[in-house]
């Protein structure tokens, strides 16, 4: 048999390969990556089954299943029960996701015109009532038919056999919750959480309900209440609001958001949708009073919603971004006042007649997460009808949230509030009060003398890798336990190694929307659950999923006790500055926020400035297409950057541990990951030869003598260490061979300041800067791109040939290609009449002075650069490459990870990089890359336009995009400059100064210039990350 690319297979016990299918055939189905191929071999193992295919259908919009297609043998008698013997023959062979929900008869498989499988060509599911197996049993009793209805609403779906597993059908946690409130409500009896994990399929399940029920059911219903008594609060809802009463001026608990509106925006329909919407939901139109000495809640009527609308019109287009961040910053900062309604507050900011920003607030007593889901999906909604003149279509709300907070109080009382507040007092006797953050913490920062009643917050992204996120998830199903507790034990093992605290006390989120009656209503549901996680006795990491996974059930089962009530019974020693009970807050975001949709508009949402911490450290991780995700938000003055980026790198490292070796014991599982073990040894080099060098430092205390009489050090400015400058003490002082013998104190000194600068020696000649730069480097780089050689030198460059009159942007020496220099010289041979400066930058300086936010998408996203090497328009690539040999181009475009394209007239690479990189021997985090010396909108206006104009978008020279190849938006790219031009130190060149630069630590520009100018170049120790 041959064999072609793209065909799959393996080797068999008997050195046979077997042939598996095309690798189009891989398929990705709720997170896990299947080999079609695969399962069809093992099927037509089964002496019943002649031939079979397997293929992933979605009859139903987001329900994707497996479906196999069987051709019997014909020699055979059909057992009965055909799927179920297929099913448990798989089981044997293949992990659980990997089973088919549903097995096809079929006299024969149908075949294209060339002999293929027509897949296309195969039959729904459903499509004949003959097709369905003796497995796929449908609901036998009316118990079993409500629960199946139940599921179709949840998990959205036509039909379920009886002995599908809720969790292998796309269940999870949160869904969980759903489908047993909703039981709950029509069967009227208690439902613990935990039946549905030990109950899994609709006829365990239907035995179990059938097993609860009694007569007498429920004994409270959730009705509406009349409006002209006194209303109470909530738990939550009071909770805040005492919270309020202290601190009436903090914003702590407002929800802000923004969103970007392009297009026509009807604003008349805009305002109609919102005010519908506060019309419909109590929640956004009750404010607060006090009556009595208690506070009540004040339903306000016939109110409207003031929108006000900003003009940015006028505003240079380069500022308009920067007012509307202004703007979001200080509307999400200013308090609500409880006692005046609506406790929602819309704000239209308009950039033009086709560009607005909406900025909305609101106050977390009167909104949660589910909330802004609602809000979204009616937003959307009402917009579309009002803008073609429809009424609205939402049905009206039979329960407000009134009514919920009087149902609370009338349920949560007497012997129900006893028995739950017993299980919490039992579970959290002796708990410790504080978790040790310090050594996670690291090193605090140093930027940043907030104060710790500020709470100020940052926000960092990641993204876990594809293979590693379906390893979680394959982990999860193996062990019957849900993401979140495979997740949550994970952080508890990272915790416990850093902190060396077996008892650990996490806070988590909950919807707690138990009833269905309250799934539709937007208000203050959530509730804080306090997870006590028990790493005693080094368990193995499957032990301890176990333990996580009966806390959180039982946790999960005592969930309606609001979090003030338990803070009020245990009574913590309370601290300003540290949440009652728990620090630290892990939450899996199980709730898929609708599509933002408005007719005719195109809708981004917008990144804001983090505001206030509420814990200390918070990890939200949730599932997406692309992989698990996860957000840490932390306080600033407790975290720095590069500690929450350090703990990432463990976290993902443990994970993988994990995954991999589940029965490994907590206190030996991998945490460290490979850079990180490199950074360690790089550490530990540079004490031990700090140590070395104070050992020895009585010894050559002559040569340090002799230093101080042959050179001085000073700054250009007192106040600025950027960069160092040497200078002789003598005229006849020979900077070769004073830099040769000195090369260790100059590699401190670089490392120290970044930049040297040599001034007042007799370099006279550009042979002499090169003897002076093979000093210090003795590998100076003879093969650089495209930059012209300086007369005979191979190792002498001229500066780069551009414009005299246009600047040279900011950038860090090759740091878009694969290989780069670590050092970099400039020698002046002939300065500028006027200008022609070279601006420098540290690079640490420029990655602080960005929002965190910002720096934490690009190092999750990364830059890729776009290059069109077209012959007249920019370098060719034959210039470039130094060939004419296509072949030789795309060989190294391969070993480089370039992808290439040949165009007509030329050739376009792309190639994805890092934005931030940490320095090897400093581990500091940087800002190195060439995005401002790429991206368009850093060109003068006019060559912008004309090369648009004349090129369009993709035939640009040069252009840089996120990783993802999703443009970098013009506002992005004014913070990065305003923090270039912040943290640039510009000098004027003097003829035969030399400056060395640590390329990694300071990035480069250049200024426009008059006359006559003359500076050469010289790169050397090359790092190189193929």
């Amino acid at each position: 048999m041959l064999y072609k690319t793209g065909d799959l297979g393996r080797w068999l016990h008997n050195a046979n390969i077997e042939f598996l299918g095309r690798i189009d055939h891989q398929v990705k189905i709720r997170g896990f990556r299947l080999e079609l191929g695969e399962i069809e071999a093992i099927l037509t193992q089964n002496p019943v089954v002649e031939s079979s295919v397997v293929i992933v259908r979605e009859d139903i919009p987001g329900d994707k299943r497996l479906i196999a297609y069987i051709v019997p043998e014909p020699k055979n008698d059909l057992p009965d029960e055909l799927s179920k013997i297929l099913r448990n023959f798989l089981k044997e062979k293949l992990p659980e996701y990997s089973i088919p929900s549903a097995f096809i008869l079929l006299e024969t498989l149908p075949l294209t015109p060339s002999g293929k499988v027509d897949r296309r060509g195969l039959p729904a599911p459903d499509s004949s009532r003959e097709n369905r197996q003796q497995t796929d049993i449908a609901p036998r009793t009316p118990v079993e038919e409500v629960i199946a209805g139940v599921w179709t609403q949840v998990l959205k779906s036509k039909s379920f056999s009886v002995n599908d597993n809720f969790f292998e059908q796309g269940g999870h946690s949160l869904l969980a919750t759903q489908l047993i409130s909703r039981l709950r409500h029509i069967f009227q009896i208690e439902l613990p959480l935990r039946h549905l994990f030990e109950f899994p399929t609709i006829a365990e399940l239907a035995q179990a309900v059938s097993m609860k029920q009694s007569p007498q059911g429920l004994q409270i219903p959730l009705v509406p209440v009349a409006r002209d008594a006194k209303l109470p609060l909530s738990f939550a809802q009071e909770g805040l609001w005492f919270i309020h009463q202290l601190n009436p001026d903090q914003p702590l608990y407002n929800s802000p958001a923004a969103l970007r509106l392009t297009g026509s925006l009807n604003i008349p329909a805009f305002q109609q949708s919102l005010n519908e919407i506060l019309e419909r939901h109590e929640a956004l139109r009750t404010s607060f009073a006090l009556e009595q000495g208690k506070p009540v809640q004040v339903v306000m009527t016939n109110l409207s919603l003031n929108i006000p609308l900003i003009n940015l019109e006028d505003f240079p287009e380069q500022e308009k971004e920067a007012q509307v961040l202004k703007l979001a910053d200080r509307e999400a900062k200013l308090p609500f006042d409880l006692a005046q309604a609506p406790l929602l507050r819309v704000t239209l900011l308009k950039l033009s007649p086709t560009d607005h920003v909406a900025l909305f607030t609101m106050h977390h007593i009167a909104t949660d997460g589910w909330s802004i889901g609602i809000l979204i999906q009616e937003l959307s909604t009402l917009y579309t009808c009002f803008c073609e003149g429809i009424p609205n279509p939402l049905p009206e709300l039979p329960i407000q949230y009134a009514d919920f907070a009087h149902w609370q109080r009338q349920w949560l009382q007497g012997e129900v509030l006893e028995n739950r507040l017993a299980y919490w007092k039992q579970k959290l006797a002796g708990m410790p009060t504080t978790l040790n953050l310090e050594k996670l913490a690291g090193n605090p920062p140093t930027n940043n003398q907030t104060n710790n009643q500020t709470r100020e917050c940052a926000v960092q992204s990641f993204l876990l890798p594809t293979d590693l996120s379906d390893q979680i998830r394959n982990l999860s199903n193996q062990e019957g336990v849900t993401l979140f507790m495979t997740l949550l034990a994970g952080f508890q093992t990272l915790l416990y190694r850093y902190t060396n605290q077996p008892d650990i006390v996490i806070g988590t989120d909950v919807a707690n929307r138990d009833r269905p009656e309250i799934e539709s209503i937007i208000g203050f549901f959530i509730n804080l659950l306090v997870l006590r996680g028990d790493l005693a006795n080094n368990p193995t990491f499957r032990e301890l999923l176990a333990r996580v996974r009966e806390v959180t059930l039982s946790a999960y089962d005592r969930a309606d006790l609001p979090f003030t009530k338990l803070v009020e019974a245990l009574r913590p020693d309370r601290k300003s500055s540290v949440t009652p009970l728990f620090q630290v807050l892990f939450v899996l975001q199980s709730v898929t926020m609708p599509a933002f949709e408005l007719s005719g508009l195109k809708v981004q949402v917008m990144e804001l400035n983090p505001g206030l911490a509420r814990f200390d450290l918070a990890l939200f991780m949730a599932e997406t297409p692309e992989g698990i995700t996860g957000t840490w938000k932390y306080r600033t003055d407790l975290f720095s950057p590069e500690a929450i980026a350090r703990i990432t790198d463990n976290l993902q490292t443990l994970l993988s541990s994990i995954a991999q070796n589940p029965d490994t014991r907590i206190d030996a599982l991998e945490m460290l990951s490979e850079s990180a073990k490199q950074q360690q040894i790089i550490a530990k080099n540079r004490r031990d030869r700090s140590k070395f060098h104070k050992f020895t430092k009585i010894k050559p205390k002559a040569i340090n003598i002799a230093q101080q009489e042959l050179v001085r050090t000073s700054y250009l400015q007192p106040e600025q260490h950027l960069p160092l400058v040497i200078q002789p003490n003598g005229e006849d002082i020979d900077l070769t061979d004073w830099a040769s013998d000195k090369r260790e104190y100059l590699e401190t000194n670089l490392l120290n300041h970044g930049a040297i600068l040599f001034r007042g020696f007799n370099i006279n000649s550009v042979a002499k800067f090169e003897q002076v730069a093979s000093a210090i480097c003795p590998d100076l780089f003879a093969n650089y791109g495209d930059l012209p050689r300086e007369g005979k030198s191979e190792k002498v460059y001229h500066s780069t040939p551009y414009p005299s009159d246009r600047a040279i942007l900011f950038h860090n020496e090759s740091s878009h290609l694969e290989q780069y220099p670590q050092k970099i010289w400039f020698f002046c041979v002939q300065p500028a009449s006027q200008g022609g400066e070279t601006p420098i930058v540290d690079c640490h300086q420029v990655y602080q002075l960005l929002n965190p936010q910002l720096r934490s998408h690009f190092e999750q996203k990364q830059l890729m650069y776009v290059r069109n090497y077209i012959e007249g328009l920019d370098v060719s690539w034959q210039d470039f490459f130094h060939t004419t040999d296509k072949a030789l181009v795309e060989q190294y475009c391969r070993q480089s990870g370039m992808d290439y394209q040949w165009l007509d007239n030329g050739l376009r690479t792309r190639k994805v990089r890092p934005a931030i990189s940490y320095h090897p021997e400093t581990g500091k985090p940087i800002w190195f890359n060439q995005v401002q010396l790429h991206h368009i909108s850093c060109l003068e206006p006019d060559v912008r336009q004309s090369l648009l104009s004349n090129l369009g978008l993709e035939n640009l020279p040069r252009n840089v995009y996120y990783g993802d190849g999703s443009p970098i938006e013009d506002s992005v790219m004014a913070e990065i400059g305003a923090a270039y031009q912040q943290a640039q130190v510009s000098f004027p060149w003097q003829q035969r100064d030399l400056l060395m630069l640590d390329n990694m630590l300071v990035a480069h520009a250049r200024n426009p210039y008059q006359g006559d100018r003359k500076i050469v170049v010289a790169m050397g120790a090359m790092n190189s990350e193929q």
